[in-house]
């Protein structure tokens, strides 16, 4: 996520991408100078000033020629609009041609040593410059000799453009399906919490009313900590798994105030308290425990949790009542947890359910 956020400063500031680009072309344009110096090029015999200034004003067309290409010719093939884009490539491709040829012949002319030069050492290439800007065009073009070049010159500053753009929009695309499901995760926060609290402020009345004041007390008290949790702490991308455990504790003691025959068994394991998850992740299996459990003689919810060497492993059993296979299996919270767990932890997951003789079960593990 630093290099996206480099990126994005990056594209943000248009004086720092100008100064990139200004800083491409430079080395570019040393690169150039140092291969015209090593090679057997006859441009290395030029004055300094010659061969610098034809140089620089080769690159300056170069880029010029880059920037309409990827700016102006470029997004018009992307819109499938092909005859008008290859038209105006074809002419943006004569018209570098003809500026490149243009320039090198001016300034040969303007320099009598470089003429002189170019007979002594290369008499056949002063002979075709000669032929006229014309003819020099069409031998260039017709040839494949500036295409080739073009190709090869601008195949560097091209992948780094292509490759920038994908990488931003793989970004962009994770960041919009991670968005999404944010929506969908608040969604289902607006969704549990008035349901949740209507079941909960009912069994605090009733007992209440029993004259429990010192279980109420306490449910009152999980149920102030379980909303403040849920409402402001867990908007956080990763939790604390301590405070996701105290999160089920609370809920849990919320929840079974309401049932009647059903046996609850909470059990965790830990070898540090550093680990940290998805917050309210396991929240849409805990509901669905009980949201589906039977709640008849002999019923039960078992969960347990440990973490082990950064491998979490979350299990949990209810009974149910029968027919109830794929209310309990699909719905919007499980579907969320899935994408939660793809967007969270991608391969890094193994998730499992089943349901057998009136039992369903779910098996999670993650490698943290």
């Amino acid at each position: 996520m630093q290099t996206s956020r480099l990126i994005e400063k990056i594209y943000a500031r248009p004086p720092i991408r100008i100064a990139l680009h200004f800083l491409f072309w430079t080395i570019l344009l040393v690169v150039k100078l140092y291969l015209t110096n090593i090679s057997f090029n006859v441009y290395r015999s030029f004055p300094a000033t010659a061969y610098l200034l034809s140089t620089l004003f080769g690159t300056i067309v170069l880029a010029i020629f880059y920037y309409v290409a990827v700016y102006g010719i470029f997004p018009v093939l992307q819109r499938r609009r092909y005859a008008i884009g290859i038209t105006c490539l074809l002419i943006a491709l004569v018209g570098y041609t003809v500026l490149d040829s243009y320039l090198e012949m001016f300034f040969i002319d303007m320099c009598k040593e470089c003429k002189a030069i170019l007979n002594n050492e290369n008499a056949a290439y002063a002979t075709y410059l000669n032929r006229g800007l014309i003819n020099v065009t069409l031998t260039r073009l017709l040839g494949l000799g500036t295409p080739i070049f073009l190709l090869f010159a601008l195949c560097i500053p091209f992948s780094i453009k292509m490759a920038v753009q994908a990488f931003r929009s793989n970004i962009q695309a994770v960041e919009l399906a991670r968005d999404n499901l944010q929506l969908e995760f608040n969604f289902l926060k607006a969704q549990l919490n008035p349901h949740f609290l209507f079941n909960a402020m009912n069994n605090i009345y009733g007992l209440i009313l029993s004259g429990d004041k010192e279980k109420s007390a306490g449910l009152v008290s999980r149920l102030s900590e379980l909303l403040r949790y849920t409402l402001y702490d867990s908007n956080e991308d990763l939790m604390p798994i301590e405070k996701e455990l105290k999160l089920m504790s609370d809920y849990i003691e919320l929840e079974k105030v309401r049932l009647n025959d059903t046996k609850v068994n909470f059990k965790w394991q830990l070898d540090h308290n550093d680990y940290h998850i998805a917050p309210l992740l396991l929240m849409p299996l805990i509901d669905n425990a009980f949201k589906y459990n039977s709640d008849e003689e002999g019923s039960y919810i078992d969960i347990f949790l440990d973490v082990l060497q950064g491998k979490f492993r979350f299990t949990i059993e209810n009974s149910i009542r029968g027919g109830q296979k794929e209310s309990v299996v699909g719905g919007i919270g499980i579907n969320n947890l899935k994408k939660r767990l793809k967007l969270y932890y991608k391969s890094n997951h193994w998730y499992e359910t089943s349901v057998l003789d009136g039992v369903y079960s779910v098996n999670l593990t993650i490698q943290l």
